[in-house]
C-alpha cells in the first residue's frame, strides 16, 4: 500500500509508553529496563544508528526503556538519524527537526514519571542526519541548528552545514528510499569525519 493512501491519524502522537495491570499510576504505566547486553553493545560501538522505520511504533518503543537514554548520551561517537524518504500516517505533519524532538523526548522520557526523566539536549542523542535526495520530509535547517545539529548529509540544501550527496530511488510501495551503495558510503564518510563535528553541548 502506498504511503499516500493511508488514513492520517486524527491527532499527533505525544509519547510512547508501556502499560500493565500492575502499573503504579493512573495510566497503569510501567518502566521496563533495557536488556543489559544491549547496554554493553552500545558502550562499545563506533557509531549509533537510528534506522528508518515508523517513528512511534517501531523506533520510540525501544528508546523509552530505562538505560537507553543514559548510555547513548554518554557516548562520544557518531549518532546518526537516517530519515525516511516520505511520511507515514504517524508523522504526516513533522519536519526533520520534529523527528529529532520526538526521539529526544523518548530518550529523555520527557512525559513520564518525573523520577525517570532526563534533561539531555537533542545533540547528545543525535549529532548527524542522513536524508535521501528528493525525500518528502522538510529539512528545516535553522531548527536543526537550534537543536545543536550541524551535520546534515543530503543534496537539498546549501548552507554552513557539511553536505554530501546521498542518492535515492523511488519504490512504488514505500516512496523514496536510499540507494544502498550510496548510503553505505555516506555512513562511512560520517564516521570518518566525526572528529570535525561541532562540539556537543552538555
Amino acid at each position: 500500500m502506498e504511503c499516500s493512501s493511508l488514513p492520517l491519524l486524527p491527532s499527533r502522537i505525544k509519547r510512547v509508553f508501556y502499560m500493565s495491570s500492575e502499573g503504579r499510576n493512573l495510566l497503569h504505566e510501567v518502566f521496563p529496563t533495557v536488556n543489559p547486553s544491549v547496554l554493553e553493545q552500545l558502550s562499545k560501538v563506533d557509531c549509533i544508528l537510528y534506522a528508518m522505520g515508523s517513528l512511534f511504533t517501531s523506533i520510540c518503543p525501544s528508546l523509552v526503556l530505562l538505560g537507553i537514554g543514559e548510555i547513548i548520551s554518554s557516548r562520544s561517537c557518531p549518532k546518526v538519524l537516517l530519515m525516511n524518504g516520505s511520511h507515514d500516517r504517524e508523522t504526516s505533519s513533522l519536519s526533520v527537526s520534529g523527528f529529532v524532538t520526538a526521539i529526544t523526548d523518548a530518550l529523555n522520557r520527557t512525559y513520564g514519571d518525573s523520577d525517570n526523566c532526563l534533561k539531555n539536549h537533542p545533540n547528545q542523542y543525535i549529532n548527524a542526519l542522513v536524508v535521501p535526495r528528493d525525500g518528502q520530509i522538510p529539512v528545516d535547517i535553522q531548527c536543526l541548528a537550534a537543536q545543536g545539529i550541524f551535520h546534515v548529509v543530503c543534496t537539498l540544501y546549501h548552507s554552513t552545514m557539511n553536505l554530501v550527496t546521498v542518492d535515492s530511488r523511488f519504490d512504488p510501495k514505500v516512496g523514496t528510499v536510499f540507494d544502498p551503495k550510496c548510503l553505505i558510503q555516506a555512513l562511512a564518510d560520517v564516521i570518518t569525519k566525526f572528529g570535525s563535528f561541532p562540539a556537543t553541548e552538555a
